[in-house]
């Protein structure tokens, strides 16, 4: 009978500062090339970067610092593929943003190859071992990093985008997601140093209502963990909704599912990231309320265009003691908001006019081309100058994306045969039932 060998543990490899390694030259050109580029945007003039031998410019690259790494905190629960997308989004970030465009350097520069450099210039048993000519230039750029702050403003910067991509895909109704992130953490497999963010959760809370005498839920609309800050439900102040109110106080902010529902429903053309961020824009920070004509207050949905914040719809709230309760979505074109009063004034639409012709939602300012129609054009964009509607999902989609010929064909025959029977819609209706548009 074999006998039974005891089995060796495997011994985690510690990490060694004084290891000797070797990077391929492909890697060290781009980080040569890299540097070069650095030391201009620091004020030095690129070549200088050959005053450093071969084994010098060998040693500042040995230990590399990569950009953060995501997880989930223990025993907080993130779906994996949150984990996935908050990665890639803040990798595509740091490539895109540009922290020197005329030198060619971008964030991603300044995370990876910036840092290790900082952190090479400011080890005295590197700086000791220099010709003073290389000291020289050395102290130089070790002073300019310090003065522009390089570490902290690759931090801040990356926390801040990190906080953005969870605050979109947080949902009052589920969960709110945060993060904090952990010093630099040297890897035990390569020379590297990597800070490691950690993603925190926090379940919804929820309250029960009364409105018109029946029982609903809402849930609290917050902000996750930011770093140190703590997780906060969000509030708007009482004089945001009555300018003279002598007291003021904040309100804490609940949504209904149905309100979460209608809002998905009415800005239907974008994605649910994007969607999010019109959320947490007009609820959290905008907070822009609007009186319509009927007398009703509302919270404008904001969308961000060109600079400016352009609305597309209108939450319709109320308030409970010290809360205040979002109930639903107005679709912009509906009777009860100030843009579609003025649309019902001038061509008398109904309510399931409206619904028919899908002018509820966000996708009939994309889907039909509403130049076709003359006295459309003139109430939408001469007169109200919903134009911006397209630039919105212009800014965010091709820009080449066609009309749907055949729903414009269809609004098209509407309004034309409304001209010569405007008090019957029914029949309107029924006559282009018949018809293959």
């Amino acid at each position: 009978m074999a006998t039974n060998k005891k089995r060796k543990k495997t011994q985690t490899p510690h990490w060694n500062s004084t290891v000797s390694v070797k990077y391929t030259k492909t890697y060290l050109d781009a980080c040569y090339a890299t540097a070069r580029r650095i030391f201009r945007t620091m004020g030095e003039d690129p070549s200088v970067f050959d005053t450093f031998t071969k084994r010098q410019r060998q040693d500042m690259f040995r230990i590399q610092v990569i950009p953060p790494r995501i997880q989930a905190m223990s025993g907080h629960r993130v779906p994996r593929q949150y984990i996935r997308y908050v990665q890639d989004e803040l990798i595509a970030y740091l490539k895109w943003r540009q922290f020197d465009k005329e030198a060619g350097v971008s964030w991603m520069d300044i995370a990876t190859v910036g840092q290790t450099l900082e952190m090479v210039f400011s080890v005295d048993s590197f700086v000791n071992k220099l010709s003073p000519l290389q000291r020289e230039v050395a102290d130089r750029l070790n002073k300019a990093f310090k003065e522009k702050s390089l570490f902290a403003q690759a931090q801040e910067m990356i926390a801040a985008h990190i906080k953005i991509s969870l605050t979109m895909l947080s949902q009052p109704n589920f969960r709110i997601y945060g993060h904090c992130m952990d010093k630099c953490i040297p890897s035990i497999h390569k020379p590297s140093l990597q800070p490691i963010v950690r993603i925190t959760t926090h379940e919804c809370q929820s309250l029960r209502f009364k409105y018109h005498n029946r029982e609903r839920t809402a849930f609290r609309v917050a902000t996750g963990q930011y770093m140190d800050i703590p997780y906060a439900g969000a509030t708007i102040a009482m004089s945001k909704i009555f300018p003279n109110i002598k007291h003021d106080r904040q309100l804490n902010i609940y949504i209904q599912s149905h309100a979460i529902h209608r809002f998905k429903e009415r800005i239907d053309t974008f994605d649910p990231i994007m969607r999010n961020q019109f959320f947490v824009l007009s609820l959290m920070m905008t907070q822009s309320v609007v009186r319509a004509p009927g007398g009703m207050q509302l919270i404008a949905c904001i969308a961000p265009s060109s600079g400016r914040d352009n609305t597309i719809g209108y939450f319709v709230f109320t308030i409970d003691g010290d809360n205040l309760l979002v109930l639903t979505l107005l679709p912009l074109l509906s009777h009860s908001v100030p843009e579609g009063r003025i649309l019902y004034e001038r061509l008398h639409l109904s309510a399931e006019d409206l619904t028919y012709l899908g002018m509820d939602k966000l996708s009939f300012f994309y889907d039909v081309d509403i130049e076709q129609i003359p006295v459309l054009k003139q109430v939408l964009f001469d007169e109200l100058h919903l134009n911006y509607i397209r630039g919105i999902y212009n800014s965010f989609h091709s820009k080449n994306d066609p009309f749907d010929e055949k729903k414009t064909l269809f609004v098209k025959n509407f309004f034309q045969k409304l001209e010569e029977q405007p008090a019957d819609h029914t029949e309107v209706f029924n006559d282009l039932k018949n018809l293959d548009v």
